[in-house]
């Protein structure tokens, strides 16, 4: 065989090897004669970008971020016709590490290069909510939506998909999700997922023969699904309630005070989203300093808690069966300005036992409002949760003092302390994008811890 001959055969060889690696990527990305194929080709044609993007797709699945990562910015570096894919693979990179400033760098670095594509701008839209400008973000979703409708109307149900699921994702309040969830739910009726949280949003706004009906909707699609079942049990709860107020002595005001159709509301989306008080007290297991751990007690399952049902079931529950309680006096562990640590279960039942034997005794207490106290300075105050699950000091004698939204946030707080990843969106700011969020094309640039 002629030089020729040889040249073009092994040609058709790497071309081969090439269809074979897409095809199997898009069937099994995982597959490791992914990765065989890949190489095989870059080993004879080094230079060609669209294979070390393959490769780096494939190590991504895998897991392999730094390896995936590496071979993005390889590729971006080159600034070649592969630049934007690159970029917006290393932007989809770092919304999947939540490292929310870097996905936006990368969002602007995508659109210095191009600007029709209606799905990189509502990249953008999200990167912005989630760095904290919260109203310019959602504004730059809903122009994408538009820019899709006019552009490739085909797309227009996944647009509105994505729109309703970044307004979630960045803590848009129900009032701002539930007319983009309805029409995302318009467009496309089998995007359940949307439904799910629509129909608790629906319970948010009172709105409870519309959440009723809208999860036996769901129920019918998918019958034995918990979260389902939940929303149309607690919409009839509900509508039984409004029905019989009078007969039950308990009005809408009566349960707006307590908060607890919000509380119900976000402990889901923080679920869904892996910002609840679980998922937080993971991350900070990973980042806890060494004298908090000593000084923590192992965690019980509340049925082995004498008196268990005692408890509160807002957190107090989750936070003694992750740690029962911490030594006393051990509270300046957490770093923080005042020296709080957590109690016991059987601290927070005997407690509980007194308050209700003595209520004129107890005046900070009220019978009629929700409050869980889990921590105390052993010095009389305690941080205590209470309507719409927010965390308040509570001291004799003085009002309540707000200290978080929720216990989830902070834990989330304390994580973030120790040196570790916080998911959260960034609290909400207002005025023009500060300038060192402004990326220079194909410049990575250091993201959050």
């Amino acid at each position: 065989m002629s030089d020729f001959g040889r040249a073009a055969a092994a040609a058709d060889d790497v071309e081969r090897d090439l269809d074979l690696a897409w095809e199997l990527f898009a069937a099994q990305p995982a597959h490791p004669e992914v990765a065989e194929l890949a190489l095989r080709v870059l080993a004879a044609q080094p230079e060609r970008s669209s294979v070390s993007l393959l490769l780096a797709n494939h190590r991504e699945v895998c897991g392999e971020t730094e390896e995936a990562r590496r071979l993005y910015l390889r590729v971006a570096g080159r600034r070649d016709r592969q630049f934007v894919n690159a970029a917006r693979a290393l932007r989809h990179l770092a919304f999947a590490e939540r490292d929310h400033p870097e996905a936006l760098r990368w969002a602007h670095t995508v659109l210095a290069e191009e600007h029709e594509n209606w799905d990189d701008w509502v990249e953008l839209g999200s990167a912005q909510a989630l760095c904290g400008e919260h109203e310019d973000g959602w504004r730059q979703l809903d122009e994408a939506v538009a820019l899709c409708a006019r552009t490739t109307p085909d797309e227009l149900p996944t647009a509105l998909g994505k729109r309703a699921a970044y307004l979630l994702a960045s803590f848009a309040p129900p009032d701002r999700f539930v007319p983009a969830a309805e029409e995302a739910v318009r467009a496309d009726a089998a995007n359940s997922w949307v439904a799910l949280m629509l129909g608790w949003s629906y319970l948010v706004q009172y709105r409870f023969t519309d959440a009723e009906q809208l999860g036996l909707r769901l129920l019918r699609e998918n019958p034995t699904e918990g979260l389902l079942q939940g929303l149309v049990e607690m919409a009839r709860t509900m509508l039984r309630i409004v029905e019989n107020a009078h007969a039950q002595d308990i009005t809408l005001e009566d349960i707006r005070r307590t908060g607890v159709i919000e509380l119900g509301w976000r402990q889901l989306r923080d679920q869904v989203l892996g910002t609840d008080l679980a998922s937080a007290l993971a991350a900070l297991d990973d980042v806890m300093p060494a004298d908090l751990r000593a000084a923590l007690r192992p965690g019980v399952p509340i049925s082995d808690v004498p008196g268990g049902d005692k408890l509160g079931s807002g957190v107090a529950e989750d936070l003694v069966a992750w740690h029962d309680g911490q030594q006393p006096g051990s509270g300046a562990a957490w770093g923080s300005a005042e020296p709080f640590r957590l109690m016991s279960a059987a601290e927070i039942i005997a407690m509980s036992a007194e308050i209700e034997a003595d209520q004129a005794a107890h005046p900070d207490w009220p019978e009629n409002e929700v409050w869980e106290q889990v921590m105390t300075d052993d010095a009389g105050a305690y941080l205590v949760m209470v309507a719409f699950g927010a965390i308040v000091k509570r001291r004799p004698g003085h009002p309540d003092e707000p200290v978080a939204e929720s216990m989830a946030d902070w834990v989330w707080d304390r994580v973030a302390d120790f040196g570790g990843r916080d998911p959260r969106p960034a609290p909400r700011k207002t005025g023009a994008s500060p300038e060192d969020l402004t990326p220079v094309p194909g410049t990575p640039s250091p993201g959050r811890r």
